[in-house]
């Protein structure tokens, strides 16, 4: 059996990683170096980064309190360091890979047919490649409206952050969601006077709903200035400024603007639709459980399928992977699924948290409640644990330090049917943040006397 997936991110490679021991071939196309991560990865280091400029106890400074250095934020050092990690990460899936006796050939995909795939610019030219089952995990790209496009000058988004010249005085983030929360967490902690343009009802993070208010309190508290309204219609760019236009004809003018509106699925370029495929309107593929497609043999995985994150994906693949090599597989749970964003505070969320039918009760304990939360110096925040009429455990939301850590207990309980009786009785290592869990469960044993 030969499986030939299609993409080289964290969903491609778990993908073929999965497929190797089971097929008599494994092949991954990419049009980009396996392994990388694009998009995040410069966020990722840029939320380390500033993480490292409070090396003491304390929650990070607000207007009122002592502002951030920011020339220890050194941005081409920081950069530099992300281009170094995402090198040496590549290096090492490539390896692992290699080491699984997968094939890998960089090009640009696209399918002749529910068996075969043409590769476009690979290295020894244009070529086919026939396969018996196909695992399309080709990610997603960031949508932009052509009038705010990034310029590299003065208008960036997610995936061209690296480009910026250096940190502005003044910036206006567009688009909320969890990038946009995360790089307005991270302009705001830098000192950067930062305004905030945002649909009506906004800003919402999407993940984790419950945890909006929390958010938005802290970063007013930084001196954010959140502006909720219409739709920005244009940016106009000046050689010392930039102005949002909104369609009603108000203006923001800022040094720079970053926007993050969203992604779309990148499968435009396979053709899959010519072979019978089924898309939807967002540019999603549709799927059952297994990730297969309505062609028998085409499966898809990763931010083709749902955009979500990174683990999400990496758990399509290998249900993709085990149900296309013929093995026993489960259909993807997301429910057990810890999905997490942000640093300091990190937010994460599992699970459900509530019921139209008030089938579900939950309790919230104080991040303050665990000792380890006073050794940081981080006790802001808080972890949500849910239950249902069966005093099963469906679902946790935690704010805080550490947040996504904190919720891996309740990943295993959701997906074992674990009752709160049963977590009441555990006692996670102490100090440790993973307490927190254990903790608010008693706490609803108590409350559900």
């Amino acid at each position: 059996m030969h499986i030939a997936v299609i993409g080289g991110g964290p969903a491609g490679v778990e993908a073929a990683t999965t497929a190797a021991p089971y097929a008599d071939a494994v092949t991954i196309v990419s049009d980009r170096p396996i392994g990388a991560w694009h998009q995040l990865l410069p966020s990722r280091v840029w939320l380390a980064a500033v993480d490292n400029l409070y090396p003491t106890p304390g929650p990070l400074p607000s207007k009122t309190g002592t502002p951030s250095d920011k020339g220890q934020f050194i941005l081409a050092e920081v950069n530099a360091y992300a281009d170094r990690i995402a090198g040496q990460w590549r290096a090492q899936q490539a390896r692992k890979l290699h080491d699984l006796g997968v094939r890998i050939i960089e090009g640009k995909a696209s399918f002749q047919s529910p068996g075969r795939l043409t590769i476009a610019n690979a290295s020894d030219g244009d070529m086919t490649i026939e396969a018996d089952a196909f695992i399309v995990a080709a990610g997603s790209t960031p949508f932009v409206p052509s009038p705010l496009a990034p310029d590299g000058k003065r208008v960036f988004s997610p995936s061209t952050a690296h480009q910026m010249p250096h940190l502005p005085a003044y910036m206006i983030v567009i688009g909320d969601g969890p990038t946009g929360f995360e790089f307005v967490h991270i302009f705001s902690a830098l000192n950067i006077d930062v305004t905030w343009l945002v649909l009506p009802g906004g800003p919402s993070c999407a993940i984790a709903p419950a945890a909006d208010a929390f958010l938005v309190d802290m970063l007013r508290k930084r001196g954010v200035k959140i502006r909720p309204g219409e739709p920005v219609a244009e940016l106009k760019r000046y050689e010392d400024h930039i102005a949002a236009v909104k369609s009603d004809g108000t203006r923001h003018q800022a040094e720079m603007a970053f926007v993050t509106i969203g992604n779309r699925p990148n499968v435009a370029p396979l053709n899959l639709e010519t072979v019978g495929v089924k898309v939807d309107a967002r540019g999603s593929v549709r799927s059952d459980g297994y990730g297969q497609t309505n062609i028998r043999g085409i499966y898809v995985a990763g931010d083709a399928r749902q955009i979500r994150a990174g683990n999400v994906s990496m758990a399509h693949a290998r249900v993709a992977a085990l149900h296309a090599t013929g093995q026993e597989a489960e259909p993807h749970d997301e429910t057990c699924m810890v999905i997490p964003f942000l640093s300091n505070p990190q937010v994460a969320q599992v699970g459900v948290l509530s019921a139209a039918d008030h089938s579900v009760r939950s309790v919230d304990v104080a991040f303050q409640s665990g000792l380890k939360t006073h050794i940081l110096g981080h006790t802001e925040g808080f972890l949500r644990l849910a239950w249902n009429q069966n005093r099963q455990v469906v679902g946790g939301l935690a704010v805080g330090p550490q947040a996504a850590d904190a919720l891996a207990p309740l990943s295993l309980a959701i997906k074992t049917k674990t009752t709160i009786d049963t977590l009441a009785s555990l006692y996670g290592p102490h100090p440790a943040i993973s307490e927190l869990p254990f903790t608010a469960a008693r706490a609803a044993c108590m409350q559900a006397l």
